[in-house]
């Protein structure tokens, strides 16, 4: 049994460490938020054993996990590690897709060149970004990544006037127009809800 005696955990990855742990707290839920290293996005294919190993040590002090993921690039080796295990994660490709809903189809194929941010590649642009992507010592490089960018779309879940500004910084690096989408944590608690629910019906 845990510390905190809580049945069930949540395996973040850490762009949603701070949001899950916060629609945990509003909800009142008896669980326990653990993270992943959101850096692991730079190489995907290391995703998968990461959850693993992670899953492994939370299986014996907890009920039942919920995965904070989508497949993220893993190319269905996630769910392939999760099958293992008492876990589920919300349906979806990536995190844009909860956040964004039916939306995103109609933005996808209206504006293929549309560059998605969230709060957490706000905060962390310039490490995971500017430096993940050796913007830093080699600038050229911007036009290869982003040269064929036409928007840039914020998913914004926090209203921090500091994370504006940010996500205005960005767009004028990128000279991409920015359009802000005020989603606020309501979608990725849609599609929590529903598994901790499932929780109970098993307890």
């Amino acid at each position: 049994m845990t510390a905190s005696g809580a049945p069930v955990a949540f395996l973040a990855c850490g762009a949603l460490s701070r949001e899950t742990a916060e629609v945990v707290r509003r909800n009142g839920w008896h669980a326990d938020v653990h993270g992943v290293s959101s850096f692991l996005h730079l190489e995907p294919e290391k995703i998968a054993p990461a959850v693993d190993a992670k899953l492994a040590e939370l299986a014996e002090r907890y009920e039942r996990v919920i995965v904070v993921y989508g497949d993220c690039g893993t190319g269905g080796r996630l769910d392939a590690v999760m099958a293992r295990y008492t876990a589920a994660r919300p349906a979806g490709v990536h995190c844009y897709q909860w956040f964004a809903g039916a939306v995103l189809e109609s933005i996808t194929r209206e504006r293929p060149g549309t560059y998605f941010l969230t709060d957490w590649l706000v905060r962390s642009w310039e490490r995971a970004v500017i430096r993940g992507l050796g913007l830093d010592r080699f600038p050229w490089l911007k036009e290869t990544y982003f040269g064929h960018m036409t928007h840039l779309l914020y998913f914004r879940q926090d209203l921090a006037p500091l994370l504006e500004a940010k996500a205005r910084a960005i767009a004028d690096y990128l000279g991409l127009p920015l359009e802000i989408l005020d989603t606020g944590l309501e979608p990725l608690e849609a599609v929590l809800t529903p598994l901790m629910e499932e929780t109970h019906v098993h307890a």
